[in-house]
């Protein structure tokens, strides 16, 4: 008895480019979630200063910060999803530069979810480094068939990462001052460096996208 002979996969790990997949699906949702974080941060900034007003005593007290409170509540709801969908999409744009760029990186993909869960250094100074690399390898991927592309300028990465990390710094210092004005003050500055951070996010999200995702 003869038996036909069907072609098997190979054995061992799968291709590496197997591993490519377009983040341009996650990036679009990304936009939209960091604009609504962008636009409730200013209405927490707005807040802020209707709160600045009642305490110098200028207005009710309790109606603004009852409404300081409602509009925190949809600032930090909104971080939720935006966390959430950041983390998949950073994830997924470190396994496409591992594809590209192998030499640049010293350690596994797992490493762009865990250094968000690292305390203050973490979402930083680790996460510029994976983010600066990422981007060096989505610049030195070439369009099919056509040579290599110009640098391209790492400026949203670092704009990005400054902005982003002079907000979390500012928002630590909140807690840490006394006067209860200097201390809306002080929140409202978080505020609008979170929203600058998210549309310069938004930037550096779509353009590192549409780099890795050239056909």
């Amino acid at each position: 008895m003869s038996f036909g002979t069907r072609s098997l996969p190979p054995l061992g790990p799968p291709p590496a480019r197997s591993l490519l997949q377009s983040p341009k699906g996650l990036a679009t949702a990304l936009t939209v979630l960091l604009g609504v974080c962008a636009a409730t941060r200013l209405l927490m900034v707005a807040a802020g200063v209707n709160r600045y007003a009642a305490l110098d005593g200028v207005t009710d007290p309790d109606p603004s910060w009852a409404l300081y409170s409602a509009v925190m509540g949809m600032a930090m709801l909104s971080m939720v999803p935006t966390a959430v969908v950041f983390i998949i999409w950073f994830h997924r744009v470190r396994v496409n530069a591992g594809v590209f760029a192998p030499e640049l990186f010293r350690r596994g993909a797992g490493w762009a979810i865990g250094v968000w869960f690292i305390p203050l250094v973490g979402p930083t100074v680790l996460a510029y480094g994976i983010a600066a690399r990422v981007w060096a390898a989505g610049a030195a991927k070439p369009s099919a068939g056509g040579p290599a592309p110009a640098p391209a300028s790492p400026a949203p990465v670092v704009a990005w990462c400054v902005a982003f990390g002079a907000a979390m710094v500012t928002s630590l210092a909140v807690g840490r001052v006394a006067d209860a004005r200097a201390s809306v003050l002080v929140a409202m500055a978080s505020d609008l460096l979170y929203a600058v951070a998210a549309v310069l996010a938004v930037v550096w999200v779509r353009r590192l996208s549409a780099m890795q995702s050239r056909a």
